[in-house]
C-alpha cells in the first residue's frame, strides 16, 4: 500500500483522544487505502511511543495490532515519529 503523503496529522484537541489506558494517540499516519496506521501515543508517565494496525476491509470489528511497536520509549513526540518512519518500510515510500 501506498501512503498518502505519510499523513501526518498535526496535534489538535479535535484529532487527540484516550485509549483504554489513558494513553493519548498525539498523532495517526495512514496509508492512502487506510488499511495500516501507525499511532504516535503519549503516555501517561510523559514518554512517547508508536504502533501500529491494520484493518481488514472484509472484517467489520475495526483495528486489530500488526505485532510491530517501538522497542524503547522517547522523550519527543518526534523521536517516536522518527523511529517509525525508520522501523516501518510503508512511511519510508514518499
Amino acid at each position: 500500500p501506498r501512503p498518502r503523503s505519510v499523513g501526518r496529522i498535526p496535534e489538535s484537541p479535535v484529532r487527540r483522544h484516550l485509549n483504554h489506558r489513558d494513553r493519548l494517540v498525539v498523532a495517526s499516519l495512514e496509508t492512502d487505502d487506510g488499511l495500516r496506521c501507525v499511532d504516535i501515543v503519549h503516555r501517561p508517565d510523559g514518554f512517547y511511543f508508536w504502533d501500529e494496525w491494520r484493518r481488514d476491509p472484509e472484517d467489520p470489528s475495526g483495528w486489530h495490532s500488526a505485532g510491530r511497536h517501538s522497542a524503547s520509549q522517547f522523550e519527543t513526540k518526534e523521536d517516536a515519529q522518527h523511529d517509525a518512519d525508520r522501523v516501518v518500510e510503508w512511511l519510508k515510500i514518499g
